[in-house]
């Protein structure tokens, strides 16, 4: 089973990001907990946590920007 990567609500006003940087490559296995990526808003820099452990799987690209809620990769749990 995949746990979705989204880009998540930050704060009442963004309504996009850029994805800034990936933390770990495709295939790279991550613990639920570490830092996976970072998002910007036009106030703040953000590091986002994985919701699961396993394989990750981003398929965002980093620099461009984003809309809450987008799909950006997803974790395959195991």
């Amino acid at each position: 089973m995949a746990s979705e990567i989204r880009i998540p609500k930050l704060g009442m006003s963004a309504v996009e990001m850029t994805l800034v940087e990936w933390m770990f490559g495709d295939g790279e296995r991550v613990e639920k907990g570490d830092i996976i990526y970072t998002v910007e808003t036009d106030k703040s820099t953000t590091e986002i946590e994985a919701q699961a452990s396993g394989i990750i799987r981003p398929t965002g690209e980093e620099g461009a920007v984003y809309k809450v809620g987008d799909l950006i990769g997803t974790i395959d749990e195991g």
